[in-house]
């Protein structure tokens, strides 16, 4: 029997990458604040960075999403 508590369920992965995609988040804010009106150098090669990190975790949450819709798919078809 199949133990429903350990099943990999888009729910528990959304909520997984969306808790670190929202630090991410934060830090990004922080950043930007921290920066001020006149940031230099280093704190605009920061927020790139950042920026980066925060649009590559939202990236990883689409791509995972798909990944496992298209693999519930093929099983089902090749069930059916």
């Amino acid at each position: 029997m199949i133990d429903a508590s350990n099943a990999l369920t888009f729910d528990y992965i959304n909520n997984t990458v969306l808790s670190a995609l929202q630090s991410r988040e934060v830090q990004l804010r922080s950043a930007i604040e921290k920066s001020g009106n006149n940031p230099s150098t280093v704190q605009l090669l920061d927020l790139q960075q950042q920026v980066q990190q925060w649009t590559m975790m939202a990236q990883i949450q689409g791509t995972l999403a798909k990944e496992i819709s298209d693999a519930m798919k093929g099983v089902i078809q090749k069930a059916g």
